[in-house]
């Protein structure tokens, strides 16, 4: 199946641009039945790169593994492609959760919202991983701190980050404010890149890898 690039351009506008929580909601409940078919097409190298840092830090056999901002489970199902297995995923978009929960792929599913409370105890997941969410209008800096509480010491976080949009979202501050605290380890990452060249104009994204502590109390 093709898809045309304005109509995908005219899907993501509406995402993208989003006003508040309930419109980003209503927008990705709208996207649901189009989304994975769209990302066939288009947004690849944000996956490929993701991926890719993935399978250099993270061991196959971590878990339990958050996808933090799950959509319609295609990152997990990609990560299990390579060898990952045992997801958990959140999301605030209940029809983009019942896409990834019919994939088969989740022990469970979830309608969180990245940037509030997570209702998980401390140090449940081996490792979290975000792919896309991390953007202004979804989640801010202000999610940096729930996910590292969730995270084991030792774990794993591996984030995508919208890029040129620090006033909105604070990450460079945030990330080298929690480095400097030794809240987390920089282990690795990658420059900005172009993700959805598609786009105009084109998103643009970086990934980091972290760890946390082991030594954390």
């Amino acid at each position: 199946m093709n898809v045309d690039r304005r109509d995908f351009g005219h899907r993501a506008a509406n995402a993208v641009n989003a006003r508040d929580a309930r419109a980003l909601e209503r927008a990705y409940d709208d996207w649901a039945d189009t989304y994975d078919t769209d990302h066939e097409h288009f947004g690849g190298a944000l996956m490929e790169r993701f991926v890719e840092l993935c399978g250099r830090n993270v061991p196959r056999d971590t878990g339990p593994i958050l996808d933090a901002g799950a959509g319609t489970g295609r990152l997990a199902e990609t990560l299990r492609q390579h060898g990952y297995d045992d997801f958990v995923g959140i999301d605030l978009s209940a029809g983009m959760l019942e896409k990834a929960g019919a994939k088969g792929i989740y022990r469970a599913v979830h309608r969180m919202r990245l940037g509030g409370p997570l209702s998980f105890p401390d140090d449940t997941f081996a490792a979290v991983v975000s792919l896309g969410a991390m953007s202004p209008g979804h989640a801010g800096a202000d999610a940096f701190d729930e996910l590292i509480r969730i995270t084991r010491p030792g774990g794993w976080l591996v984030l995508s980050m919208r890029a040129g949009e620090e006033k909105r979202t604070g990450f460079a501050s945030g990330r080298r404010s929690l480095e400097s605290n030794g809240r987390w380890i920089l282990v690795d990452e990658t420059p900005e890149f172009d993700s959805h060249p598609e786009l105009d104009p084109p998103l643009r994204y970086s990934i980091h890898v972290y760890r946390i502590p082991t030594g954390r109390r």
